[in-house]
C-alpha cells in the first residue's frame, strides 16, 4: 500500500519555536526567520512547507498514534521488560560486530526502520512506544471482532479432540522419492502386527522413541487433544478414521513424511461459548501477524475514536488518499476471503 503521507519533524519544530534559547527574529509581515544568509531569510513557513511536501506526514501520524497509545495502554513493568529484551538483542549484535550501539543503529537503519536513535535509553523508549502502539491495535482488533467472525472461525477450525501416539519417518535427502522411508514405516507396522493387543501401546512407545523423527518421540509419540484445524488434513483423516486402540496399518503420507498413528481417545467438540476467548486470541494473533490492513484499520478507528482533525489541507489530502487506499485494500481482502 502506497505511503503518500507527509512528515512533520519534531526537531525542526523545536528549532523553529525555541531558536536554542534565543528570541527568533521575524520578517516585516510577522513570519519567524529560522535562518539567514547574505541576501536571504528562510522563514518557518517555508521550512514547514518544504518538510511536509518532501517527506510526507509520517512523523505527525506517529506523534498522534503515540499519544493515543499512551491513553490506551499503561506502561507497565512487564512492558518495560519486554522492550528491554529488544534493546538487549540489538546490543548483542552491536557487540558481535564490535561497534557501539549508536553506530550499529545508524548502519542498520534502512533495514530496521529505527532512525534518529543513538543511545540505549532512546532505543528503550522507541520499543516502549512501539509495543504500546501494537497493544493498542491488538485491543482495538479484539474489541471490534464480530460474532460472525468468531462463529466462522469456530466452524472452520474446531472439532472433536483426538489424542494419539504417532511415529514419523522422514525421507532423507538421498531418498527423494520416499521409498526407503515408506519401507521403514511398513517394517514398523509389521512389528506392531506381531505384538499382542495388551502390549501394543508399550511396543508403540518403544518404537516411537527409537525411530520417530518427530519432536514427540521422547514422549512415546504422544500428541494430545488436537482438533482438525491444527494438523494437516491427511493426519487428521488418518486419526479420525480409527477407533480407540487401533493403529494405521498403512502409513499415512503427509508433507512431513510417513506417519504411523495409534489412536488413544476422542473427546467431544467444545462448545462455541466455552471456546470464545481462545478463538478471539487466535484471530487477533493471526491478524497481528498476517493482516496489515486489519492493523491499519484498527489504528484508523482509534484516531476516529479520539476525534482526529487535520487542519493543514495538504496533509489532510494525503491522509484522505491513504484512507482511500486502505479502503480499497480492505475490500480486496474481503473479496479474496469469500
Amino acid at each position: 500500500m502506497k505511503n503518500k503521507l507527509l512528515i512533520l519533524s519534531c526537531c525542526a519544530l523545536l528549532l523553529v519555536t525555541t531558536g536554542c534559547g534565543k528570541s527568533i527574529p521575524k520578517t516585516k509581515n510577522g513570519e519567524e526567520i529560522v535562518a539567514s544568509i547574505d541576501g536571504k531569510d528562510f522563514t518557518a513557513d517555508e521550512l514547514y512547507a518544504e518538510l511536509k511536501t518532501e517527506n510526507g506526514y509520517n512523523k505527525l501520524i506517529n506523534m498522534i498514534d503515540n499519544y493515543i497509545a499512551d491513553k490506551e495502554v499503561e506502561t507497565t513493568e512487564d512492558l518495560k521488560k519486554n522492550a528491554q529484551q529488544y534493546v538487549d538483542f540489538y546490543k548483542q549484535y552491536a557487540e558481535m560486530y564490535q561497534i557501539d550501539l549508536g553506530t550499529f543503529l545508524e548502519a542498520t537503519a534502512s533495514e530496521t526502520g529505527i532512525t534518529g536513535v543513538t543511545t540505549e535509553e532512546e532505543l528503550l523508549e522507541f520499543f516502549i512506544k512501539d509495543l504500546k502502539i501494537k497493544e493498542a491495535i491488538r485491543k482495538q482488533i479484539e474489541n471490534t471482532l464480530t460474532d460472525k467472525e468468531i462463529e466462522k472461525y469456530y466452524n472452520e477450525n474446531y472439532s472433536e479432540r483426538l489424542t494419539v501416539r504417532h511415529i514419523l519417518i522422514k525421507p532423507e535427502e538421498s531418498d527423494k522419492d520416499g521409498k526407503k522411508a515408506l519401507e521403514q514405516a511398513n517394517k514398523l507396522i509389521d512389528e506392531l502386527k506381531k505384538t499382542k493387543k495388551d502390549k501394543l501401546e508399550d511396543k508403540f512407545i518403544e518404537l516411537a522413541k527409537e525411530y520417530s523423527d518427530d519432536g514427540t518421540s521422547t514422549n512415546g509419540g504422544l500428541y494430545e487433544n488436537f482438533m482438525s484445524g491444527t494438523v494437516v488434513k491427511e493426519f487428521w483423516e488418518g486419526s479420525s478414521k480409527l477407533k480407540d486402540g487401533e493403529y494405521t496399518t498403512t502409513p499415512v503420507k503427509t508433507t512431513y513424511g510417513y506417519h504411523i498413528i495409534l489412536r488413544k481417545s476422542k473427546s467431544d467438540k467444545p462448545s462455541l461459548e466455552e471456546s470464545k476467548d481462545d478463538i478471539k486470541e487466535a484471530i487477533v494473533n493471526d491478524k497481528m501477524t498476517n493482516d496489515s490492513v486489519a492493523q491499519y484499520t484498527a489504528m484508523k478507528e482509534l484516531r476516529e475514536k479520539y476525534k482526529l482533525s487535520i487542519n493543514d489541507s495538504d496533509i489532510k489530502d494525503s491522509y484522505d488518499d491513504f484512507l482511500k487506499d486502505l479502503k480499497e485494500a480492505a475490500n480486496s481482502n474481503s473479496s479474496s476471503n469469500k
